[in-house]
């Protein structure tokens, strides 16, 4: 990766240029003296590092406007365009140029957090104040947490749960943090969580329903190289899965063709 042996401020700005000529198409030294607040002597020296390395004739300076310009053979030096890009340079305009929907499931607390990964890490089981909407009232449980993962919102823990002699999610925000933690254990010999150790292979197609321009656009709009996409999960997390997707939703866009299982290779747990 370009500019990976420069210090860590310095490469951040080099970066930060690079967005701006793959977005903007241009970028002066005013673009970081705004962003970064360093001085003009120092943005001079940001342009000339970043001019180093850039293909030839990819920058073009205009002297009309006094910037530099990305010619059309312009490549990024550093990663992929993506569109959480997009997201970080709106999030610095005006409020009425861009905004966010509020999200109502960030809320953990860290009276729960905190002891379910030093659990995790001690290798431990935990006492712990349960309510899952399952049950009518809380519940008393020993848990030993193996593993965390997210669905793009909120963390939740996968744990062998001693009661239901089972791997189970638990939603941390379902913890009593006053009534749980009280009493550890080590958690001892836990069974192989095959669940976690199988990819869920999931082919999609748009919906049947669609008419053919809308299962065009639903193929543009998710990225179809072919006829089916496929999206691989762990089985573990095939539900979350398909709630991301939208799978389970009244109206669906997509449809699944087929879900196959294939246990993960000892090569790729190593790997990983």
């Amino acid at each position: 990766m370009a500019f990976e042996d420069l210090k860590h401020a310095q490469r951040e700005r080099l970066e930060y240029l690079d967005k701006l000529f793959s977005w903007e198409g241009a970028a002066t030294r005013a673009s970081l003296i705004k962003r970064f607040g360093i001085s003009n002597a120092q943005a001079a020296l940001d342009f000339r590092t970043y001019l180093a390395e850039a293909p030839k004739d990819a920058l073009q300076y205009d002297t009309s406007s006094r910037q530099y310009l990305a010619h059309d053979s312009f490549e990024r030096l550093t990663g992929k365009t993506t569109s959480m890009e997009l997201e970080q340079l709106l999030a610095g305009e005006a409020s009425s140029v861009f905004d966010r929907l509020p999200d109502l499931q960030r809320t953990q607390d860290i009276r729960v957090l905190r002891p379910l990964y030093r659990a995790f890490r001690a290798k431990d089981a935990a006492k712990i104040v349960y309510q899952s909407m399952r049950d009518p009232e809380p519940m008393s449980r020993w848990i030993a947490p193996v593993r965390f993962a997210s669905n793009g919102v909120r963390l939740h823990v996968r744990a062998w749960c001693f009661e239901r002699e089972a791997f189970r999610d638990f939603h941390p925000a379902r913890i009593d943090p006053d009534r749980s933690f009280a009493a550890t254990k080590p958690a001892g010999s836990i069974p192989r969580d095959d669940d976690w150790f199988t990819w869920a292979i999931l082919k999609l197609k748009p919906h049947s329903r669609l008419t053919e321009a809308q299962q065009r656009l639903v193929r543009i709009e998710f990225g179809f190289t072919s006829d089916v996409l496929e999206a691989r999960t762990r089985k573990a997390l095939e539900f979350y899965t398909e709630r991301r997707w939208g799978l389970e939703q009244k109206e669906p866009r997509l449809e699944r063709v087929s879900i196959d299982y294939v246990p993960i290779s000892e090569e790729e747990i190593d790997a990983n």
